[in-house]
């Protein structure tokens, strides 16, 4: 259905223009007509050629959206209209093409969370749920200025593990290129020269010189075998059961898993705040917030409490029986449950979560730091000293002969 943006005065000589879809324009000068509206100008928004609206959306590009949402909406502005203005406004031409779908789905009679909803892999369940008790409850704005919170604080979790992993990321990825380096290029040199001299090779040597041998000859294969071991990996990460292993393997880590299980409670805890805020109840708060914790094993938890819910029992009792949450979230928990103030005492256990978090990256980045120097060298120095013992060897041979 064609977009037509109209300008008209109404009978009392006010302006008015607005964005509408309308099967043809004739009909939307008789409807127009029909509600006392004066037709000054009528065009047709013309769309430009967007690709497809599916794929994957950043964040921060999500939270844009709803930033400017809330926005129009506070300012008066249709629904419809406020979607048309973002769509043309929006730098990305996914985007673009997102927001006209769920404009097209509104103008159908659907409502915003049920339009959004079409697009699982782009809007967060946390938004869509969120916006969703907006809508029933008439208090849209106010969720969705809590929704881009909630969206915030999620990628600014995400953002400062990033930042602390790309240090041991980009030391462990220089090491390997610099290992890889010597054994293709310039260990097979050394081994020429001890070949030529027919020399007695310590077995550190033999090894390296082996290890070599199959990076020179057999390196394609090794490649193929690491390709194939990563999307295996990435493949059964993607299953339920894999999810589970890899994140149970991921808390049992001495000083990363604290750091995940600190996260993970950051995340469940602002997150089920800003849902029960909304006016989401809590069982179903609950299992969404699950969603979004980060850690499929305390994700796990979360659900299972929240079935539980449903029997009568107690949040704090059911996240305490688990064993997965830190002991502080319990107890705050269980204080919440008996004042009634779950959302603020949750706001703050998540907020103290988060400093933790900073604290707990820290404190990872100052072991992390002398490890990586420490086995960098060791590596560095085990190349070096295979390659040039037999050369100190042989002249300490010379020298004893002489």
């Amino acid at each position: 259905m064609p977009t037509y943006v109209y300008t008209a005065r109404t009978a009392s000589g006010q302006l008015v223009s607005e964005a509408i879809q309308y099967s043809d324009e004739l009909a939307l000068r008789q409807h127009l007509r029909s509600n006392e509206l004066f037709v000054l100008d009528i065009k047709e928004r013309r769309t430009r050629q967007t690709a497809k609206a599916g794929g994957r959306v950043g964040l921060g590009e999500i939270i844009l959206f709803t930033r400017h949402l809330r926005t129009m909406i506070l300012a008066g502005m249709p629904l419809l209209s406020a979607l048309e203005a973002l769509s043309d406004q929006s730098g990305s031409s996914r985007v673009s093409a997102i927001i006209q779908e769920i404009t097209r789905a509104i103008a159908s009679g659907k409502t915003l969370a049920s339009s959004m909803n079409q697009f699982p892999s782009v809007f967060p369940e946390l938004l869509i749920t969120m916006t969703h008790a907006g809508e029933e409850s008439g208090r849209l704005p106010d969720t969705l200025k809590e929704a881009s919170r909630q969206l915030e604080l999620q990628m600014e979790i995400r953002q400062k593990l990033i930042s602390a992993m790309m240090y041991p990321a980009f030391t462990l990825c220089a090491t390997i290129l610099t290992v890889t380096v010597m054994l293709v290029f310039i260990v097979p040199v050394f081994a020429n020269i001890y070949k030529e001299l027919n020399a007695p090779l310590p077995a550190i040597t033999k090894l390296l010189i082996e290890i070599s041998d199959i990076l020179v000859h057999q390196g394609w294969i090794v490649l193929l075998i690491l390709i194939a071991g990563l999307a295996f990996l990435k493949r059964y990460n993607r299953t339920p059961e894999g999810r589970l292993h890899i994140d149970r393997l991921k808390l049992r880590i001495w000083a990363f898993g604290t750091l995940v299980q600190k996260t993970a409670s950051a995340n469940l805890t602002s997150s089920l705040a800003g849902l029960l805020d909304s006016g989401v109840p809590l069982i179903q708060a609950l299992q969404t917030a699950s969603r979004v914790c980060g850690n499929e094993v305390m994700a796990e938890a979360a659900r299972s409490a929240a079935h539980n819910l449903a029997l009568g029992r107690r949040l704090s009792s059911e996240l305490e029986r688990s064993g997965q949450f830190p002991p502080m979230v319990v107890r705050m928990i269980s204080m919440a449950e008996e004042v009634g103030a779950m959302p603020e005492v949750l706001r703050q256990v998540a907020q103290g979560y988060i400093e933790e978090v900073e604290y707990a990256i820290r404190r990872v980045m100052t072991i992390i730091e002398p490890v990586m120097v420490l086995s960098v060298g060791a590596i560095v120095g085990f190349v070096l000293v295979a390659m040039y013992y037999p050369i100190f060897n042989m002249g300490n041979v010379f020298l004893s002969g002489a």
